[in-house]
């Protein structure tokens, strides 16, 4: 099962961004593109000090443990892969972004060498991981990335940066846009729209970062899943395995 859901990812994720889908491909076999084991399914780029090692190690069980508390379990177990320079994040497919997610196997930049962003790319694994091809096929991207940042706690993507983008009237979507970014493209397409992409050029500016459609994911699922809990989502689940549509099931 864990090598039919790397290939799918591969075969549908190939379709709006091959170039950098190649790229992670070389994440099949890392210690041949400069990276070392340091752990059971933990790389890091090699030059890393023995601290670095100590952090990633630390983060990964903080990671797997916030997984274990929102789904209930773990039934997936990611191997991580993680970058200590940007042109290592680079030479993987990883441009414009903190992390990414290849089939099972999770990529990190510098700026994402912590629990959080390992337990948001967790949360995509573990998601597919309990879905049906089904219904994991109709599951909107939407949904999927706000779960992951509701879990994931990241400061980059908190309510607290949803304030301050209200606050600062930064444009951002509105629930019912958010709601239209169902397949991958559509998310990406907004990603940029807003300029999520261009953060890396914000702070070389001295320009606060923005995000404003992971911000509105977040916004949106942190309070479903706070209601929920836990039972809740295994429940919803459930329903989509047994071909309940989605709208039916969030409601």
């Amino acid at each position: 099962m864990r090598q039919f859901w790397i290939i799918v990812f591969f075969l549908t994720a190939s379709l709006p961004s091959g170039c950098s889908i190649l790229q992670g491909g070389k994440l099949l076999a890392p210690e041949s593109f400069g990276l070392t084991l340091v752990a059971p399914d933990i790389y890091l780029e090699a030059g890393a000090d023995e601290t670095a090692r100590d952090n990633l190690r630390e983060a990964m069980d903080k990671a797997e443990k916030t997984i274990r508390v929102t789904y209930g379990s773990v039934n997936s177990r990611p191997i991580v892969h993680a970058c200590i320079t940007e042109e290592c994040y680079e030479a993987f497919g990883g441009r414009g972004s903190v992390a990414k997610v290849y089939g099972d196997r999770i990529l990190l930049s510098p700026r994402g060498l912590n629990w959080h962003f390992i337990a948001h790319e967790w949360s995509h694994i573990e998601m597919r991981s309990r879905l049906t091809f089904s219904a994991c096929w109709h599951l909107p991207q939407w949904f999927d990335e706000g779960i992951a940042v509701a879990i994931s706690e990241a400061p980059e993507h908190s309510e607290s940066h949803w304030q301050f983008l209200v606050a600062a009237n930064i444009p951002r979507p509105t629930r019912e846009e958010l709601h239209t970014f169902k397949s991958l493209r559509q998310w990406l397409d907004a990603v940029h729209r807003y300029g999520e992409d261009k953060n890396i050029e914000r702070k070389a500016n001295g320009e606060p970062e923005i995000r404003p459609v992971y911000s509105a994911a977040g916004h949106e699922l942190r309070p479903w899943l706070a209601k929920v809990g836990s039972a809740g989502l295994l429940a919803f689940i459930a329903r989509l395995n047994d071909g309940e549509n989605f709208e039916s099931a969030y409601r």
